[in-house]
């Protein structure tokens, strides 16, 4: 009787978990790049139509998550994040209730969770986020002990070991002991291994991993020459996967070079297949903002403020409005639009952060300080160093102002290659700027470190890393230090590697 009773027991467990399955097949993965090439819409009606066929299998609802996320990642709609927002714990109670002899189970909860993690930031729920990235962290590395052999989770492991590798070292022992340790060099290069494996699963996260792999680069590894190299090189296809075409139009605009950048984003196809995504007027709008074509950029600002239903960049997208008007000559209307600063948005980015602090002094930017800060942004730092030409510290007055002035043009002769006078210029930023509250001063520090580091001086590297890391209370610290504790740590093992004795912390 009790053999019987087993039998039953095994026969009817069995069942239950056979009611889920994981099935990624060349269909599974036609819905899978239309999304990660934000073709949601289109690949909304490719699940209902596979859900008709395979209702029990989970890969559906990976995906779904994952159309979500970019969705909500994007267009910040808060009232489809009520409704959407739930479905993420009910995708992961799915994916509990499956079958553990497949690593698309745990890779699916990691990527489930971490998608979670990513929306609760975006919707400014941090603890529920905090906890989600845990959850995801240890799925993804519980799958690669479990299944060595599938790949795909080594892009998500290694963009999770790639973050937690940017805590601060005297912090690592922690992450130790709870068993997350980070290691940034580690993480970086299994997404790189991975986009260069040819192995059965080399598709199934490659559009993820093409996405992630550059910006680790610029941020952790703090060589932006390299990355943008790769964009050149690598077989991105930006007219047709929008996606990468954004990533792309990001770093190029954050890395001075504003006319390639809007050649990508102008060169999208557009069709009804993809999501309709307002940043892209936010992208251009500051293209051309920093080539000084002043009209065009103000109907691109304009076209963001009124399509967005979010909250993120609002401020921003406001200041620079007003800066137009400003630069005009139109007082009236930049005051109108610095009104809309301190009414709309939020404060949750360093960008919103600094345009709030800029409209509540108020007090207007040096014009020609600005004219010159608009050009060096845009690639064109020949042009921006003219502005101050026959300048001085001593035509201007305030000091935040003198320290604008010598930081432009330390930017401006960083980027064209004389590295000595950059040096001086951001030496004397850090002296005029270190009581300011803005960020010229650290964000000095952190330039002249890249500066050292990039010539195999790690001592003076890692001493300008902790200068701009020491500095209080000015716009973008959250991205300066995450930067400058990257560099830090860099240049420990960098220091480790040829000395064979590792820096002080």
């Amino acid at each position: 009787m009790k053999f019987i009773l087993a039998c039953i027991y095994i026969f009817y467990s069995a069942l239950a978990h056979g009611q889920y399955s994981f099935q990624w097949d060349d269909r599974i993965q036609q819905i899978n790049d239309a999304i990660t090439s934000m073709r949601i819409p289109e690949a909304k009606r490719l699940i209902q139509s596979e859900r008709k066929i395979h209702p029990k299998n989970l890969c559906l609802d990976l995906l779904e998550s994952h159309a979500d996320l970019y969705e909500l990642f994007f267009n910040e709609n808060k009232d489809v994040f009520k409704t959407t927002y739930p479905m993420f714990s009910a995708r992961i109670e799915k994916f509990e209730k499956a079958p553990q002899n497949s690593p698309y189970r745990d890779y699916g909860l990691g990527v489930l969770y971490l998608s979670k993690a990513a929306v609760a930031i975006r919707f400014e729920k941090n603890l529920e986020a905090a906890w989600a990235f845990r959850k995801a962290y240890f799925y993804f590395k519980d799958n690669k002990k479990k299944f060595p052999q599938f790949s795909p989770s080594d892009v998500y492991y290694g963009l999770l070991t790639t973050l937690l590798g940017s805590v601060p070292n005297n912090y690592q022992w922690l992450l130790s002991i709870i068993g997350m340790p980070g290691d940034i060099n580690r993480g970086i290069a299994m997404v790189h291994k991975y986009i260069h494996s040819r192995d059965a699963n080399n598709k199934v996260a490659r559009n993820v991993a093409m996405l992630v792999y550059p910006y680790l680069v610029v941020i952790f590894e703090g060589n932006k020459n390299k990355a943008l190299a790769f964009l050149e090189k690598a077989d991105y296809d930006f007219k047709y996967n929008h996606l990468h075409a954004y990533m792309a139009t990001n770093l190029y605009l954050g890395n001075q070079q504003a006319k390639r950048s809007l050649e990508i984003a102008e060169g999208i196809v557009k069709s009804d297949a993809y999501s309709d995504v307002a940043f892209w007027h936010f992208e251009k709008g500051y293209g051309l903002l920093n080539q000084l074509k002043f009209d065009q950029s103000e109907k691109e600002f304009l076209q963001f403020v009124d399509q967005f239903k979010g909250s993120f960049y609002l401020k921003d997208a406001y200041e620079k409005l007003s800066w137009i008007a400003y630069l005009r000559g139109d007082q009236k209307k930049a005051s109108e639009y610095r009104s809309q600063v301190l009414q709309r948005g939020s404060l949750v980015t360093d960008a919103d952060k600094m345009s709030m602090r800029n409209a509540q002094s108020a007090t207007w930017p040096h014009p020609l300080l600005l004219r010159a800060r608009l050009l060096s942004d845009g690639g064109m730092f020949k042009e921006s160093i003219e502005v101050f030409k026959g300048m001085s510290t001593d035509d201007f007055q305030s000091a935040a102002d003198k320290a604008e002035f010598v930081y432009r043009l330390a930017r401006n002769y960083d980027l064209i290659g004389d590295k000595e006078l950059a040096i001086k210029y951001y030496n004397a930023a850090i002296a005029f700027g270190s009581n300011v509250r803005d960020y010229f001063a650290a964000r000095s520090a952190l330039q002249t470190a890249l500066i050292y580091e990039e010539r195999k001086d790690y001592i003076k590297a890692s001493y300008y890393f902790k200068t701009a890391i020491s500095m209080k209370d000015y716009p973008f610290k959250n991205s300066i230090d995450q930067k400058a504790k990257s560099g830090v740590y860099r240049s420990g093992m960098a220091s480790t590697a040829v000395n064979g004795k590792k820096l002080t912390d």
